[in-house]
């Protein structure tokens, strides 16, 4: 999966960027009142550049400060959990009262650099996975994704893919959770997914007991009805079911009419009521918006053969080509429409042109059978 290898590099490159220092057998190291002493020679990780950032910040063990240390260890439970030395660092925190999970907490969310909270989240999740430990983690993510989103940074996508999976992952773990699901609904929203973004949030809205929260979402909710009731219309015409889609579609002409999508559905479910002089009159609405738009030039060019205007639909067909010049289908809807119109060379040679494109094109070899049985000459192979 693409999004796995990138973050398999990522995290290899963070790894790269820690040095070893090695605690001798017998060394001291300090925290409040309590002391560990190395059972063996340690090697311990510290980030050289934590390391010239914090120098001056602690008392020096040996030239190294206990934060540096930390630090370097947190990061290689984020970028190498398999390390060989992880168990000795815990024990190590064990001996010394500290509490590993809780500091990377704090760390998190204590102005720590983005880029090092991303790390960090994964070392909180390497360490304890749970659903609050995978939302921390997810919002590590979501935050290094938007900020590569507005600097323009492609790799942005991968940082929010990998975020909602986290935000899913909480769901796994306690299906009540109710911050994943305020999270979650805005994923589905922003992929366009509206249905499945307003019961997420029905769900948030049942469970959340914070009240500003539970504001903004209703809110939200109100102003995703309108693209529910388009999914849910456009779902219908495509299971054919238009009076059911018109239903929902019409009544957001009113304040949607300028959306070329909703015209397009409108004019679909009209054609599936074989209504083709509504349905054309959407299908030019449409055109109006977007001239070049393929889909509907096709449907359009359909309309007008089911109404006998045959040329008007083979002009359209032609300007459909001119986009999109390999187009199998177009050649034998265009042929349809010369057909039609007893123009049959020109209807010979579309047929021609699409088994050219694909020979096992069963729409084309259906139209050169129907040719062949009214006699006319044998198109060649």
């Amino acid at each position: 999966m693409e999004r796995d290898k990138y973050f398999e590099e990522y995290y290899e490159k963070k790894r790269n960027n820690i040095s070893f220092i090695t605690l001798k057998k017998g060394a001291a190291v300090n925290y409040k009142d309590k002391t560990y002493a190395a059972k063996k020679e340690l090697p311990v990780p510290v980030r050289i550049e934590k390391l010239l950032e914090d120098i001056n910040k602690q008392n020096e063990m040996d030239g190294i400060t206990l934060n540096n240390i930390i630090d370097g260890i947190i990061y290689i439970l984020g970028t190498d959990r398999n390390f060989e030395y992880i168990q000795d660092y815990k024990e190590m925190f064990k001996e010394l009262n500290f509490e590993l999970i809780p500091y990377i907490i704090y760390c998190i969310n204590n102005d720590i650099k983005t880029e090092d909270g991303v790390v960090y989240g994964r070392a909180l999740i390497n360490s304890e996975e749970n659903e609050k430990t995978c939302f921390i983690y997810a919002s590590c993510l979501e935050k290094m994704g938007m900020e590569y989103h507005e600097k323009g940074n492609d790799s942005s996508r991968y940082f929010l893919e990998e975020a909602h999976f986290y935000y899913e992952k909480c769901l796994d773990y306690n299906e009540k959770f109710s911050l994943a699901y305020y999270k979650l609904g805005y994923y589905y929203k922003r992929k366009q997914q509206y249905v499945k973004a307003e019961l997420i949030w029905q769900k948030h809205q049942e469970l959340d007991d914070d009240d500003l929260r539970i504001e903004e979402i209703r809110n939200e909710l109100i102003q995703l009805k309108p693209f529910v009731d388009y999914e849910k219309g456009y779902n219908l015409v495509l299971k054919e079911r238009p009076d059911e889609a018109l239903d929902l579609l019409l009544p957001l002409v009113k304040d949607f009419g300028g959306w070329w999508n909703l015209l397009f559905f409108i004019g679909l479910a009209y054609r599936s009521k074989r209504e083709y002089d509504i349905a054309e009159t959407y299908f030019e609405n449409v055109l109006k918006i977007d001239s070049t738009q393929k889909e509907t030039l096709n449907e359009l060019g359909l309309c007008k053969i089911c109404t006998g205007k045959y040329v008007e639909a083979a002009e359209l067909f032609s300007t459909l080509l001119s986009l999109d010049p390999g187009n199998c289908e177009v050649f034998c809807n265009r042929a349809v429409a010369y057909l039609y119109n007893n123009q049959l060379e020109r209807a010979k040679e579309d047929i021609q042109t699409a088994l050219k494109i694909n020979p096992k094109d069963t729409v084309a070899l259906g139209i050169k059978e129907e040719l062949e049985k009214k006699h006319w000459n044998k198109i060649s192979k």
